[in-house]
């Protein structure tokens, strides 16, 4: 079995064009994940403020639930395989470049449960409480993924604004089947809460296990999200090993 966490490993080379027309060279490459690097501020900045169930929750607009959940993140980058790969502009250099993009994988086994890891953490913020039963909301919709015995879940996919429409979410949800082949793991999955990522994935021949209708989530978590989202897709790929 390979070490896909090789944190010089470069996944993929690809160019895409930008709105003015000129071209841009793009890599993805692994990330070490620690508390509080690049990748951990990255998915602060953008995730927790974008991503449909964590912007609902209102977490990034406290502060005292933002510190719950840097704390959250903290425990769960350090006890549980996280495997991050980022993109960003190839210049041929061998030093890291600015996020653009970031896709963030856990292998799990299906025994995994994730309120076992946090049993022993007390949120005290409204908004961290709602997040965390959100997503025990979610999770009561993908009991079919217990047929496989280790799988990569998908923690986040994210673009940054300033560099989106370029196929680098396509580009970051290729790579998570790469990831799979490298390490001998025939299948990744992934809750995908945005139009973005769920074209993504069907580029990318991910298949939908479930869908959950914006307006039966909003029902369940008292959550109101974005109408331009109809609903919510838990995807998964099937990879030839």
């Amino acid at each position: 079995m390979s070490d896909a966490s090789s944190s010089s490993k470069i996944w993929t080379r690809f160019e895409s064009k930008k709105p003015d027309g000129s071209i841009i060279k793009l890599k993805i490459e692994n990330r070490p994940v620690e508390p509080e690097n690049d990748v951990f501020e990255f998915l602060m900045e953008h995730f927790v403020t974008e991503e449909a169930v964590h912007k609902a929750s209102g977490v990034s607009k406290n502060a005292d639930a933002v510190k719950e959940y840097r704390e959250l993140m903290t425990l769960v980058f350090t006890a549980v395989p996280i495997h991050a790969t980022a993109c960003c502009i190839d210049d041929d250099s061998d030093t890291r470049g600015k996020i653009l993009g970031l896709s963030v994988v856990q292998l799990m086994r299906n025994t995994d449960k994730f309120e076992d890891l946090i049993k022993d953490m007390v949120f005290k913020t409204e908004e961290m409480q709602r997040l965390l039963y959100a997503a025990k909301v979610l999770d009561g919709y993908t009991e079919d993924k217990s047929e496989y015995d280790i799988f990569y879940y998908g923690r986040g996919v994210i673009v940054h604004p300033d560099y989106r429409r370029l196929g680098i979410a396509v580009e970051l949800v290729r790579v998570r089947e790469l990831i799979c082949k490298d390490t001998v793991i025939s299948m990744t999955c992934a809750w995908m809460s945005a139009r973005g990522s769920q074209k993504a994935a069907e580029i990318n021949s991910w298949r939908t296990m479930s869908e959950v209708p914006r307006e039966e989530l909003e029902e369940k978590t008292g959550f109101t999200f974005d109408k331009n989202l109809p609903s919510f897709k838990f995807m998964f790929k099937d990879v030839l090993i």
